[in-house]
């Protein structure tokens, strides 16, 4: 039986290509495809800085390395420990925060009412894709000199309106891990309007090292997080097409919502009105007293990769908080297979797998 998988991250030769291109340049790391894909980000998302980085998770480390964030720092709690784990990492304390029930996205009145004197910095969470409420949530942080870190993992390619994620909070952080719409492998960027934000972490992503000539003097404490040019082609080939990439995951996302309205127990996540979702997963919910692991189980024995959504972070062993929204969702949600390689007839072939694991 061959498998529906979640992802399937192959290229063709026209990554080969590429790849053999820099491998004749005889430059291998920080060269000029890195800066080609920086500058090609950038441009989708229409911000005005990138910078390459090895994963989301230093990404969201260089963020906060660059504002000097060691203290208190606000972070949605239904997400992969990553968001977490940065912060740990720099030396502060993540507060965990509750989330949307239908979204599972950052709930704006958990923010509001969380905020203190000690809030350093916030940290809110595109869960799967699907943009945080920073209609509610860019200028409730503006009015209070709050810094926003949009982890943006899985978010390329999604907008609010016309404005395109990327573009959200002081920094967003994106992540091109296989798994993710556009891959690299491995691999992150951060994307930002401040110019001297970016100069600091391009210093910082380096070893704090900053050149002139042939001569580097290392004038700052920093990392060494820097991209190569190999996983940058990766990218650079897949720019072109990626619009049509996020079209074709809407599309299939539409065909499988609609599918699954016709399967009892089953709510898929929910989109507010004038949110463009770019479906890094599709992730949906099971009613109370229906048993996720099991119906996972069989959905792979059926052939259907499947997997949890993702973790409430407050339930895992290394952090401490109370959000039983976040903890309802970690406990019920699990994510069917859906990606640009797939087709409409895989949605009614996920939907009936789905409808039977939940039969019994």
């Amino acid at each position: 039986m061959s498998e529906l998988r979640l992802a399937d991250p192959r290229f063709g030769e026209d990554a080969v290509e590429a790849l053999r291109g820099v491998l004749a340049s005889g430059h291998l790391s920080q060269g000029p495809v890195v800066e080609e894909f920086e500058r090609g980000v950038a441009d989708f998302c229409g911000a005005a800085h990138a910078i390459a980085t090895t994963s989301a998770t230093t990404a969201i480390e260089l963020a906060l390395a660059a504002l000097g964030v060691d203290g208190e720092v606000l972070v949605a709690d239904f997400t992969y420990p990553a968001s977490g784990n940065a912060v740990v990492q720099r030396g502060g304390t993540p507060v965990l925060l509750d989330v949307d029930p239908a979204t599972w996205c950052l709930d704006p009145d958990a923010l509001e009412a969380a905020l203190t004197s000690s809030t350093q910095a916030v940290i809110a969470v595109d869960v799967f894709g699907l943009p945080a409420d920073y209609t509610r949530i860019e200028p409730l942080l503006a009015e209070r000199g709050v810094p926003l870190i949009c982890d943006a993992a899985c978010s390329l390619g999604g907008a609010i309106g016309e404005r395109r994620t990327g573009t959200f909070g002081l920094m967003s952080c994106f992540s091109f891990h296989p798994r993710k719409s556009l891959t690299t492998g491995e691999g992150g960027m951060v994307l930002t309007e401040d110019a001297e934000l970016a100069e600091r972490m391009r210093l910082l992503r380096n070893h704090g090292g900053r050149r002139s000539g042939w001569k580097v003097e290392f004038v700052a404490n920093g990392f060494n997080y820097r991209m190569s040019d190999l996983q940058a082609a990766l990218g650079v080939v897949q720019l072109p097409g990626f619009a049509a990439t996020v079209e074709k995951r809407g599309t299939l996302a539409w065909k499988l919502t609609g599918l699954l309205a016709e399967v009892e127990g089953v709510t898929p996540q929910g989109v507010p009105a004038g949110f463009r979702h770019p479906y890094q997963s599709f992730v949906v919910e099971l009613d109370e007293g229906l048993d996720r692991d099991d119906t996972i189980e069989r959905l792979r024995a059926a052939g259907v990769e499947s997997t949890l959504g993702t973790y409430a972070l407050h339930a895992e062993p290394a952090f401490q908080g109370d959000c039983p929204r976040s903890r309802g969702a970690w406990q019920r949600t699990l994510a069917l297979p859906l990606h640009q390689r797939l087709e409409p007839h895989d949605m009614e072939t996920v939907a009936d797998a789905l409808r039977e694991a939940l039969s019994g």
